[in-house]
């Protein structure tokens, strides 16, 4: 934010040097040092009222700059208020280009307040206020609201007593208040939660000169910030964007990708054949030998047949050691069906399938298949078969005494090879990784949505 418009005055008290950051509009200045209210709205800074005490630490110092709804404020004035024996303190924050806002601090909390110029309407039940077409209720009788206190600089004539009666209308997490007094204009504030967060991150000014934050300098021993910093920071040392993390959860889904595949794949694959007769004994293959290099590893068996409507290749498998005769088992199914019904065409099935084995120990291995075709038989059926144009697909006659099928024979193709994961492992691992963004992304959103922030 720009210090465009700011003068340095000598405080008549004390002697203390103060600067006034919104020259220009500000009309007096509570001096930070000694507390004494002074007059700037003319060449020469008159004393107010005089204090002999010591400014109070405040939990935002004045001076502070930081963003709040996409725009850089600084603190330059507070007041302490109180009401029916409770009090607490709020912000006069300034920019050069958006004006004034007010930051109110109570029980720990933190409200951002707008000063309003379409002025909300009390409505004719009792309570109640509408403004931007939303109704706010209020539940309290006004208060007389006492200003107990004033340390820095505001664009009206502010000094401690001053008295004004308000009431609160709530709606939500935001609320209006309504200030007023004889002789006052009205003043209503529309006013927002602002989370802890925010305020910290707020610049609080550094060093003896508290009128302006001092820039963040290298350390003296040219230490640079470790790994972790600069990989979660920009070049400016701002903290990374949700899409930023979006962006590193995605690489390192691929980096996972490309190690476990790296790992798993140790060793060469091999291929074979065979062949087995529809609705005849069971056919015995053998694929190997299969070279396993690492410890452990996985090892993907894929098996593609010649084409075929309404059957199916039931497949048992045996990974055999050959040093040690250990076994390792598995089965699958390779199954294929089409027809047509009320609802017209249809098909189910695929002419491929794979299976996986899990921590196969390193050594030489060969893969016996035991397979075994069957036919869907049904003679009632009477579908069409979108390969053939034929009615009736089973390959079965609509008559019970129709002639047998000629013998069919399906051909079964082999890839043996190390690796390979399952699909699902790989679904579960990307949902871890993104499962923390999308906390973030639904934490953010919310907070979006109830203080309008741009986090």
């Amino acid at each position: 934010m720009s210090a465009q418009g700011s003068r340095a005055i000598l405080c008549p008290s004390c002697g203390g040097s103060i600067e006034v950051k919104a020259a220009g509009y500000t009309v007096t200045v509570a001096c930070r040092h000694c507390g004494s209210v002074l007059d700037v709205a003319q060449p020469d800074v008159a004393i107010i009222k005089e204090y002999h005490e010591n400014a109070a630490k405040l939990p935002l110092p004045l001076g502070s700059r930081g963003v709040l709804f996409g725009t850089q404020w600084e603190a330059i004035g507070w007041l302490r208020r109180e009401a029916g024996g409770y009090s607490w303190g709020e912000y006069l924050l300034f920019n050069p280009y958006a004006g004034y806002r007010w930051l109110v601090h109570s029980d720990g909390k933190w409200q951002f307040g707008t000063m309003l110029t379409d002025m909300p309407r009390e409505t004719g039940q009792w309570g109640q206020a509408s403004w931007r077409g939303e109704t706010y209720a209020s539940e309290d009788e006004p208060v007389t609201i006492t200003t107990t206190r004033v340390i820095g600089e505001f664009y009206w004539r502010v000094q401690a007593g001053e008295m004004w009666v308000a009431r609160s209308y709530d709606r939500g997490p935001a609320s209006l208040s309504r200030e007023w007094r004889e002789g006052e204009e009205v003043q209503w504030t529309h006013l927002v939660g602002v989370p802890q967060r925010l305020i910290d991150a707020f610049v609080r000014p550094q060093g003896p000169d508290l009128a302006r934050p001092e820039p963040v300098r290298p350390k003296a021993d040219g230490a640079k910030p470790g790994f972790f910093a600069r990989f979660w920071q920009d070049s400016a040392g701002q903290r990374t964007s949700l899409w930023d993390m979006v962006k590193l959860v995605l690489i390192t889904i691929v980096a996972a990708f490309l190690l476990l595949s790296f790992l798993t794949a140790g060793g060469t694959g091999v291929r074979g054949d065979g062949q087995v007769v529809v609705d005849g004994p069971t056919a015995r293959i053998t694929v190997g030998p299969v070279k396993l290099t690492r410890a452990y590893q996985f090892v993907t068996v894929k098996v593609a047949a010649s084409n075929f409507t309404n059957r199916w290749v039931d497949l048992d498998y045996l990974l055999v050691n050959r040093a040690t005769q250990a076994t390792i088992p598995a089965s699958a199914t390779i199954e294929y069906y089409a027809g047509r019904d009320s609802d017209g065409y249809w098909s189910e099935g695929s002419h491929e399938t794979s299976t996986r084995f899990a921590g196969v120990p390193a050594g030489d291995y060969d893969l016996l298949v035991e397979a075994e075709a069957k036919r869907w038989n049904d003679p009632s059926a009477s579908n069409y078969n979108p390969l053939t144009g034929v009615e009736n697909p089973w390959g079965i006659g609509g008559a019970q005494d129709a002639p047998a099928p000629e013998q069919e024979v399906i051909g079964l193709g082999f890839l043996v090879e190390p690796g390979g994961l399952p699909l699902g492992l790989w679904w579960l691992i990307v949902a871890l990784a993104l499962l923390p963004v999308l906390f973030l992304y639904a934490y953010r959103a919310s907070r979006t949505a109830v203080y309008g922030e741009d986090a």
